[in-house]
């Protein structure tokens, strides 16, 4: 799609956000994340009318459906929503191409900005009528509900009528007129790689018996900061993340970590700055999430994240796992002991314990306003005796600082009291850069911003041979290498270094014969003088080349100042002849020519190529007989086959799957394959799908899987 060119109706802005300026009041075109950050930081007031893009084609490319492309939700309007209605008590507009899209969004918009519709879904009326109570809207005389803050419709119900300015939609595209004269023409396909309008500054992270590292320490409305997220590091172990910022998988990849190394994601609450990179890590991350929290939160968050993808909550349950965290029933997980109360906020929200670390989760905390819900009947003595322990005795207290109704304001009072319950308060969720700690508090009490790190107890010391070793841990294409071979790869390989902006190598080049693996900072991947991707730590690059010599497919530049781990061409021999990679080959190249897998890196399909076997096999050949118990699925790659089970069908696309979730969940196959022809399949065991599902969950819906 040809790039648009700014008018004096069309502002660009980056990740696919267009403001188009017409009589009716400024039209923003596309949400992604953040699109109140970036429209601050350009100078711009939150538009009167949000349009949002059509649905991802079914299976048009990994990490895409519903509004979600590519792991990025480009219907994230909650803080546009907020800003207007509580910045400029004005209601916005949200337009959606289809009735179905408006729809799924009401829905969504009611779990993150009212908690669950259903009384049934709330763990007792007392919550519901809490967070009522804190949401509490003056000049409605009650919270207020989506109803009282937007208007949603879509295109194909007239909701492109705005009087002289009418919107349409055909042709891929949003089309503008203005008392009948075209004024814009707005791609409606997502074609840039989503970036993050500010990245925490990587600094030296020294581990102690307790680090906390925070990718963001700010609010929803802060352009210059990043909303609240950080990494709780205990002893030498993996890190937790709590919440899930924006762009997430980039902001990791800038502090030197990769998705993949991340043990344990405990959500907190499901306002959008909460979440907003959560479908990133389950669709893109490399790693099947495993995540913590309250089944109520559970639950709505399989509704919202149902409704922006639009896939059934049981598909979406199907992408991570889940491990229940409630209130008054502890949870005791790979070697953490975490307990749960629930937070006083405007929805359901837990304040978590874990290991020495507290985290309020947006808890407004406010002693005499807390004894005033008391005195007025809206807290039990037992709830408010709770909430005023939730932090006794935690080594360090992360606690919200938000201001405002929802969230706690921070007083001299409030930080002393509080700071005697922990050994060190951080405070976060703020945008105040004016906020000082009084002389008497400094060294109980500091305020959280991007890539501030905090730690308690002795130093655990570190070594780069170690880091090495985990680099290579975390890539998939070297971690089926065994122990000790990755041990001997990370004492032999060589680090290169790059500052930010150099050029790595250049499409079309020759290639050195190398192979490399991303240690530390982000590569840019372009391919034809387009940006396609970034990549950070553990990626591999130049496996291709390596393999037969052949030019370089992509430039690739450091986006960021970068180490990459060299592994040279004797070595990769050795490596390549250990795995199989040359036989594999062919595959991989099999693999990229589909339209959906062709647009994940190459090392990624040749990682997927390895778990897959050839086979030829005669016309007449039975490849699953229904009622048996299965083991191995396949993949049609030439040829045509009958299936038969519930219904009846033949298939002569490549591409098409049989067996695999039979063979994935260990049970009998639900259908009958029969050769038709003599054909081509390639098989994968059910180990090497189990493998498949762990690293690549989202590929699955992509999959043409019949049976």
């Amino acid at each position: 799609m040809k790039k648009i060119v700014p008018t004096e109706r069309v502002r660009c802005l980056p990740n696919d956000i267009y403001v188009v300026t017409t009589t009716a009041g400024d039209i923003q075109v596309n949400s992604p994340p953040e699109s109140l950050k970036f429209l601050l930081a350009h100078g711009l007031t939150p538009p009167q009318y949000v349009l949002l893009p059509p649905d991802a084609p079914t299976g048009s490319e990994p990490g895409s459906h519903g509004f979600v492309r590519r792991g990025i939700n480009y219907a994230s309007v909650e803080f546009l929503i907020y800003a207007s209605f509580f910045g400029r008590q004005q209601r916005i507009t949200l337009i959606t191409p289809t009735e179905a899209q408006a729809q799924r969004l009401r829905i969504l918009l009611q779990e993150t900005i009212n908690g669950p519709s259903a009384p049934e879904d709330w763990p007792g009326s007392w919550l519901k009528e809490e967070c009522a109570t804190v949401a509490f809207f003056p000049p409605l005389g009650r919270a207020p509900t989506v109803d009282d803050m937007v208007t949603i419709v879509a295109l194909e119900t007239g909701g492109g009528n705005l009087g002289e300015v009418q919107i349409t939609y055909h042709d891929d595209a949003f089309h503008f007129t203005e008392h009948g004269v075209d004024i814009a023409r707005i791609p409606a396909t997502i074609t840039g790689i989503a970036q993050p309008l500010t990245v925490a500054p990587p600094r030296p992270l020294v581990r102690q018996m307790i680090t906390l590292q925070f990718i963001g320490g700010s609010d929803g409305f802060d352009p210059t900061g990043i909303t609240t997220c950080f990494l709780a590091y205990f002893c030498n172990n993996q890190p937790l993340l709590f919440d899930a910022a924006a762009y997430l998988n980039v902001r990791l990849a800038h502090l030197g970590l990769s998705p993949r190394q991340i043990d344990l994601v405990v959500i907190s609450h499901l306002h959008e700055d909460h979440i907003a990179g959560l479908p990133e890590l389950i669709l893109t991350g490399g790693k099947r999430v495993q995540l913590v929290t309250a089944q109520p939160i559970y639950r709505s968050l399989l509704r919202v994240l149902g409704v922006m993808l639009d896939l059934p909550p049981a598909t979406v349950a199907e992408l991570f796992d889940f491990y229940p965290l409630d209130p008054g029933q502890p949870l005791d997980l790979h070697g953490y002991h975490f307990t749960a109360t629930y937070a006083v906020h405007s929805v359901p929200t837990i304040a978590v314990r874990v290991n020495g670390v507290g985290y309020s989760g947006d808890m407004r905390y406010d002693e005499a306003w807390l004894e005033h819900l008391h005195q007025t009947g809206h807290l039990s003595s037992e709830r408010l005796d709770e909430l005023r322990q939730f932090a006794d005795g935690v080594e360090i207290l992360v606690h919200d600082m938000g201001g405002g109704a929802i969230h706690t304001t921070p007083t001299e009072h409030l930080l002393r009291t509080l700071s005697t319950r922990s050994r060190r308060l951080v405070l976060a969720h703020t945008s105040r850069q004016d906020f000082t700690v009084t002389d008497e508090l400094a060294d109980r009490v500091e305020v959280a911003g991007s890539g501030h790190i905090v730690g308690i107890g002795e130093i655990v010391y570190d070594d780069e041979q170690r880091q090495r070793f985990e680099t290579f841990t975390i890539c998939p294409l070297f971690a089926r290498l065994p122990v000790a071979e990755r041990v001997n790869l990370a004492n032999q390989c060589t680090i290169v270094s790059y500052p930010a902006g150099q050029v790595i190598a250049r499409e079309g080049e020759a290639s050195d014969g190398c192979a490399y693996v991303i240690h530390r900072g982000v590569v840019e991947i372009i391919v034809g003088n387009e940006s396609v991707r970034f990549l950070g730590r553990g990626n591999s690059l130049g496996e291709r080349g390596a393999l037969i010599g052949e030019p370089r497919t992509s430039t690739m530049v450091a986006h960021s100042d970068v180490q990459l781990l060299q592994i040279t061409p004797d070595l990769f021999t050795r490596v390549a002849g250990q795995l199989g990679l040359a036989e594999a080959f062919a595959r991989a190249d099999w693999l990229w020519q589909q339209s959906t897998l062709g647009q994940l890196p190459w090392a990624t399909l040749l990682d997927l190529a390895l778990d897959f076997t050839p086979h030829t096999v005669a016309a007449g050949t039975v490849l699953c007989r229904r009622g048996e118990m299965s083991t191995t699925g396949y993949l049609l790659v030439h040829g045509r086959v009958h299936y038969s089970a519930m219904r009846d069908g033949e298939s002569e696309r490549s591409g098409d799957c049989f067996g695999m979730r039979s063979a994935l969940r260990g049970e009998p196959y639900r259908l009958t394959v029969r050769a038709l022809s003599d054909c081509v399949v390639w098989s994968i065991e059910a180990s090497s799908l189990q493998r498949f599902y762990l690293t690549y969950p989202d590929l699955f819906l992509h999959l043409r899987v019949i049976g």
